[in-house]
């Protein structure tokens, strides 16, 4: 669990697989503007299992024991060099930088007021959450609360990117709940796991000393830099480019971590793009939104191929602040 963005490339990598079948989310039937994680439990389909028992029924295991079962049978017979997980891949909750883009409107946001640290009392560089955003992570937080006495499996590790907005939702979804002793909310921050790269203050890090000092309880990965050398003033990420970041991050959680259940706490491009990474389809995630996916992943000889550098994603700066736009 040591990959920083900044490592040379592997002599390997990973072809990953969505497996279909047991979540509503992974299904192209399910309407993701109108699914709600929350009222339908975070998706868990109701079947049946190759490793269930008619005892087991008796003894009234329920859909998630039955799951969890299922998916370490299915990873202790997987072959040399593959392996299964359940990633649950959690976006904050709302943040200043959502309000002020909301409020400016996009186009506005991202060629003027994304470039700025905040105007009057609000700031959004490395943006806070709002009562709102804090209120969204609360009700992940009760969402685990109700499953955990039904045998939902608790994460193994918790992934958070260090942007604060994210270890707050983190804190507010996993701190408080009567988790087993070998599986305690201890998260664990990783640049890799971090929103698009550049130009937007709200996804400018801050310094490690600060994280630590706010956040005492984080453990930072290694090599983890004081200040954010990621994050350029005048470059924002293509998407190509973070659809490599993020599935380098998949390759290295693959490759080091042996959990089956892992949390991911991130932002809405990045989950997008481990989606994609993992052959799921487009589904759209509002601030707070969570989504569970089944992953299967072969280790194959060879480096990621890495794509050439392209144009910078972010518009021209505006001057002055556009108007009727």
């Amino acid at each position: 669990m040591s990959t920083s963005a900044s490592d040379s490339p592997k002599s390997f990598h990973y072809e990953f697989e969505t497996l279909k079948g047991y979540f509503a989310q992974s299904e192209d039937s399910t309407d993701d503007s109108k699914f709600d994680f929350i009222k339908e439990e975070f998706g868990l389909l109701e079947r049946k299992y190759d490793t269930d028992t008619d005892a087991g029924k008796d003894q009234g295991q329920g859909q998630w024991r039955r799951f969890e079962k299922f998916v370490r049978d299915l990873n202790e017979k997987s072959a040399v060099g593959e392996s299964v997980k359940v990633l649950f891949l959690g976006r904050h909750g709302q943040g200043f930088h959502n309000v002020a883009e909301s409020k400016y409107g996009t186009k506005a946001w991202d060629c003027y007021w994304s470039m700025l640290d905040g105007v009057g009392d609000v700031t959004w560089s490395d943006a806070l959450l709002t009562e709102v955003g804090q209120g969204q992570a609360k009700d992940v937080h009760g969402l685990w609360q109700k499953l955990l006495p039904k045998g939902i499996p608790p994460p193994e590790t918790y992934y958070v990117s260090p942007l604060t907005r994210t270890i707050e939702t983190a804190d507010l979804s996993f701190k408080g709940l009567d988790l087993p002793h070998d599986k305690q909310y201890r998260p664990y921050i990783k640049e890799l796991v971090r929103e698009a790269l550049g130009v937007h203050t709200c996804d400018r890090r801050s310094t490690a000393s600060h994280i630590v000092k706010t956040f005492p309880h984080v453990t930072l990965e290694p090599n983890f830099s004081e200040p954010d050398v990621l994050w350029e003033a005048d470059y924002r990420e293509p998407r190509s480019a973070r659809q490599y970041r993020l599935s380098q991050l998949l390759d290295d959680i693959f490759d080091n971590d042996d959990g089956v259940c892992l949390s991911l706490t991130s932002h809405s491009g990045a989950i997008g793009s481990i989606l994609a990474a993992i052959g799921h389809r487009t589904f759209a995630l509002q601030t707070g939104g969570v989504i569970p996916v089944l992953v299967k992943a072969k280790r194959v000889e060879g480096p990621r191929s890495k794509p050439p550098k392209e144009p910078s994603k972010a518009p021209p700066m505006c001057k002055e602040p556009p108007v009727g736009v």
